[in-house]
Parts: structure tokens; sequence; C-alpha cells
């Protein structure tokens, strides 16, 4: 599809002032991004008038569980290790394909809803959340979520799953990974670092989310914290994205921008969860570039990165005692330009050969007036009913209410509610 998206004042990057102007795209890329003077004919299937309104990169979530949306509000307000032990894997156990594909799909609607259109999926079950995210044509990296609790030969599912996703699509990326240090004996973890090692590729894990993980780490490993033990086990030879990082202190910061690790920053989950609050003033002190992620629906409870955004600054600024910390500019290439680049793809900024990725804010609602500095409100003062459209690899995935990826909400609803009830019977709830 030819789309042209007129009248627009475009942030075509971060550190970008914003132009009026207007974006060309075809065959899923961008074609033009420029001020309409300077714009050639451009014979478009659809124009878009869009008001006046922001057109800047669609948002990257660079964490997620996409199809935990089922257990939303099901294991609230427990710490870490009880929400995970306790509830969350009970209901894991008996997952199907199908809950998979339904609760990805429940997890799009609010994607798209968001403006996200960027998502690394950290979850079981690749090839529902693959069908589920080419509905909505979303950008998406694979990562299996296994643990030594997990049934069958993991290595072997890993490999298979690299060897078929890494080459499906210029939108789609695997990464070898696992949930976690504590989760998993050293030998499963040392078969998928020697197999990242093998085939070059960059690994997935969760790190340093709470202090009793590092803490038990040191005790297990003659006083290597998670980030220490897993580059001496050649888990990040190949750099990666390591969801978390709360507890990383400057050495691991180092040793992780040494390796190539990209730290992807989970604020509300952390702040819900009590885990904490990630170094993000050091990190960025240290010239690294950290992604943000909402973490899954059953930690977080909701998929803004928008409020993410917001968090991600003023939660340094309180830990700082300084108004200055961390700008809006940050959060913004955090969730855009820092996200795609962190998992690989050619996306983040509206420019030309670029993912035609965006999302459409509402400059006319008044919590964005007056328009004093439009990178400032969009940080500050935006909402998720800022969002009117979301574009999505060249389609029109979310427009003013309505949404077009592939299944009805009300069939959405009713698959979700129904397995929902399921899971939490089988795991006696």
């Amino acid at each position: 599809m030819k789309l042209r998206l007129f009248h627009a004042k475009i942030l075509s990057a971060p550190d970008a002032e914003p132009f009026d102007g207007e974006l060309h795209i075809e065959g899923g890329k961008i074609v033009y991004a420029g001020s309409t003077d300077s714009a050639k004919d451009f014979s478009a299937d659809r124009e878009v008038d869009c008001g006046g309104n922001l057109l800047m990169s669609g948002f990257c979530n660079a964490h997620a569980h996409s199809a935990m949306c089922l257990f939303r509000g099901i294991a609230d307000d427990l710490p870490l290790e009880d929400w995970l032990y306790d509830r969350i894997f009970p209901l894991e156990k008996n997952l199907t394909k199908d809950d998979v594909y339904w609760g990805t799909m429940l997890q799009i609607a609010e994607y798209v809803r968001n403006g996200i259109t960027c998502v690394a999926d950290m979850y079981f079950y690749p090839e529902a959340v693959v069908a589920a995210a080419k509905n909505a044509d979303l950008c998406l990296a694979l990562c299996y979520p296994s643990n030594s609790y997990a049934k069958g030969d993991i290595l072997a599912e890993i490999e298979k799953n690299y060897l078929l996703y890494s080459t499906m699509s210029d939108r789609i990326r695997y990464f070898p990974g696992l949930h976690a240090e504590y989760s998993c004996e050293e030998s499963l973890l040392m078969k998928v670092a020697d197999f990242a090692i093998e085939t070059g590729a960059r690994t997935c894990i969760h790190l340093s989310e709470t202090l009793k993980e590092v803490g038990d780490c040191t005790v297990r490993h003659g006083g290597l914290t998670p980030p220490q033990y897993l580059h001496k086990i050649g888990f990040f030879e190949n750099g990666g994205i390591a969801a978390h990082c709360v507890y990383a202190d400057k050495d691991d910061l180092a040793l992780l921008k040494q390796c190539g690790v990209v730290p992807v920053i989970n604020s509300g989950s952390n702040l819900k969860l009590a885990s904490g609050i990630a170094p993000v003033y050091s990190m960025l002190g240290m010239e690294m570039h950290p992604a943000l992620g909402t973490d899954g629906t059953a930690s977080n409870n909701a998929t803004s990165i928008l409020r993410e955004m917001y968090l991600y600054s003023c939660l340094q600024k309180q830990t700082m005692k300084d108004a200055s910390a961390v700008p809006a500019e940050a959060a913004i290439s955090a969730a855009t330009k820092d996200g795609y680049a962190a998992l690989g793809f050619k996306g983040g900024t509206l420019e030309e050969g670029q993912f035609a990725d965006a999302v459409l804010i509402d400059l006319h609602a008044p919590n964005m007036r007056p328009l004093s500095d439009v990178r400032k409100n969009l940080v500050y003062s935006a909402d998720n009913a800022n969002v009117l459209m979301t574009v999505s690899g060249g389609k029109i995935v979310y427009e003013r209410g309505k949404y077009f990826i592939g299944e009805s909400l009300d069939k959405i609803y009713s698959e979700c509610e129904k397995r929902k009830n399921r899971l939490m019977a089988q795991a006696g709830f």
C-alpha cells in the first residue's frame, strides 16, 4: 500500500526539531519525509490529513511477555519470588499454543492502541506469537524464556527457532536466551552460551532484577555478580539484551558495555514489584543506550511506552535529586531509535529507507497545550488517549478507535476470558 500522511508536525528523530511536512510510504518503507513544498508527486492509495498533529516513529517495547496479559490482575500485590513461583509458573504450566496466540492478540490490540510497532517478546510457542504479530505487521524480536523447570530438549528448541526465524523476514529476529541465571542450571546456561558463540548470535536474559538474585548468584559463583558470571561462561560473547539491570553496579555496567549488551529498563514493572530503580543516569553517563520495555501485563498491568518514558526520566530526577537528569529527549530516544537498534532493526526514526512504523499523537487535546515544546509535552504530558493512529510496516493498524489487526476485539476478549478461566482452574486457583 502506498500511503501519504500530510499536514503533520514531524519529529524525525529524538534530537531533531519538529517541522511541518509529510510522509510518503511505499512497500513498508519510508520513501519521503520532509516539507510539502519539497515533496515530489506521489500517487498514494490513501492520503491522510494529520490535522497538524505530531507524527513520529512508532514506539519500541524492547522487553515484553505478550501472552502474559492472560494473567493480568491474577498475581498482583505479591513480591517477585512469590509472584513468579506461586502464581505465574503454575499458570504457565498448562499454556497451549492457542492460548499464546489469543493472549498475544489481546496484547497486540493494546500495543497498537498505545503506538507500539516494535516488540521484543520473550515467551513460549514462538509460532503462535509470529502468527499473531503478522496480523498487525509488528516488528518482532523473539526469545525463548525457558529454564531448568521446562520439559523437553530446551537447546534443541532454541536451535530450531533460531534457524527458522533468523531468516524468515527482515521484520523478525530471534535471540537465543533463557529466563534468568537463578532459574537455570549451569549446564543449560553453558549450552546456550556455546550455541550463541558458534552461531554469532546475540543473547537475551533477565539480569540483576532484584537484590536477592544478585546476592544468591555471588554465593553460587564465588562472588561473581550475574553479569560477571554470564560473561565468564561466554553468554554475552556476541552482545545481546538484558532486561531490568536494576542492581547492576558501575563495574557491571562497564562489563555490559564492553560486551555490547543493551540494558532494557522496565520501570513500571520494577516499581510495582518493589524490585527497585535501575541506574539509568549512570548508564547514560557511561554512553550506554538503554531501551525501554514494559515487561508483561501480569506484572506491569499496562503496556504504555508513554508512561514508561515519564518514569524513565522522572525516577532518575528523584534518585539523583537533579531535575535536569535524563531529559525528555533521552526518554524519547530510549523508546524509539535506541530500542530498534538494540533489537537489530532498521527503524526508530522517520527517515527515508527506514521501516514505515509511525504514530500520530494528538496535539489538540488540552493536556498538550500550549505547544511550548512538543518533545517535553510528549514525555511529561501525553498519555495513551493522545494516540490517534498507528502505522506498522506501512499498514494502518489503529485509527481513532478502530483496530485493523486481523481479529475482532469481541472475539479476542471472548477467547482470552475463556482461556484465563481454564488456566486458573487447572492451576487450582
